[in-house]
């Protein structure tokens, strides 16, 4: 196989998941005891270490601060083998989600905003691309203040030097500035979205990026042009915790398109990854090579 790309770049926000597993949510007002709860690093940490243990050469390009967040942060790209290459932003640490897990494995969040939602310019464009290199980008640093505007510019002025963009539009797309979307319609690679992100997209004839449909239990779907070009199904697991799982997705989907594996296999390959995050908690659960048998 020949490779498509040599590394994995991520600009994308990385932060700490504090995950506390529920019989159910409380009622509003209300409390519930957790049956279970852990601390770990979240975020674009669960892309970015889904595609390093598959053996994808990755870095952090997201920002961090100082303080026990960050340091948590740079502790775990260590312990991965990601480079970080990140501005570090003093007097202030990275954020946290509150993450709530039902007994379905369903997951919901709470997001606060620190030192990764700080990206600028003069950062950005010290960031020196190859066009062997694949670009990931999260929705969430469109929405943040401190970073939104920066990455709109660099977009704009085209420094992606033949990087392949893979962009996650996230669950709060809706909030989006459109010009933003276009530009990512026009630039990216591949936008990998859940069924809500891709039913409020709605992929167009003219896109030139391509579309992945994570459909959950039922696999994943690859359109070119609005069209249907592929459909791949997932193995059946229990779901014990689904948080990241999309990330997992995603991460091994780069890995396996980067080692050159036709969209086919790299779909049911990245299916089998997020299966296996599914069956164990917190978000950076992506498998290694041994587990993915491969």
């Amino acid at each position: 196989m020949i490779r498509r790309f040599n590394r994995l770049v991520s600009l994308a926000s990385s932060l700490v998941d504090f995950t506390a597993v529920l019989p159910s949510l409380p009622a509003r007002g209300g409390d519930v005891i957790a049956t279970e709860s852990f601390s770990a690093v979240g975020g674009s940490f669960n892309v970015e270490s889904a595609a390093a243990r598959l053996g994808l050469a990755t870095v952090h390009a997201g920002s961090s601060g100082e303080g026990p967040n960050s340091e948590l942060l740079r502790a775990a790209l260590a312990s991965e083998g990601i480079v970080d290459v990140g501005r570090r932003y003093l007097g202030q640490d990275i954020g946290i989600c509150i993450a709530m897990v039902e007994p379905s494995g369903e997951r919901t969040f709470v997001t606060t905003q620190g030192a990764e939602t700080r990206l600028d310019l003069d950062h950005l464009g010290g960031i020196k691309l190859l066009p062997t290199d694949a670009l990931y980008l999260s929705g969430y640093d469109l929405l943040y203040a401190g970073s939104r505007a920066a990455l709109q510019a660099w977009l704009n002025e085209d420094h992606l030097n033949g990087a392949a963009l893979f962009f996650d539009p996230g669950p709060l797309v809706a909030e989006i500035d459109q010009e933003a979307l276009e530009l990512l319609r026009r630039n990216a690679f591949l936008i990998t979205c859940n069924e809500a992100e891709f039913d409020f997209l709605k992929p167009r004839f003219d896109d030139r990026a391509l579309f992945a449909r994570r459909i959950g239990a039922q696999g994943c779907e690859l359109y070119e042009c609005a069209d249907l070009r592929q459909k791949v199904a997932t193995p059946a697991v229990e779901a014990l915790d689904t948080t990241g799982a999309g990330d997992v997705h995603t991460g091994a989907l780069i890995a396996m398109l980067a080692e050159g594996h036709s969209w086919r296999d790299a779909l049911e390959l990245a299916n089998r990854a997020a299966a296996i995050s599914v069956t164990k908690g917190g978000g950076a659960s992506g498998p290694t090579r041994a587990e993915l048998e491969i």
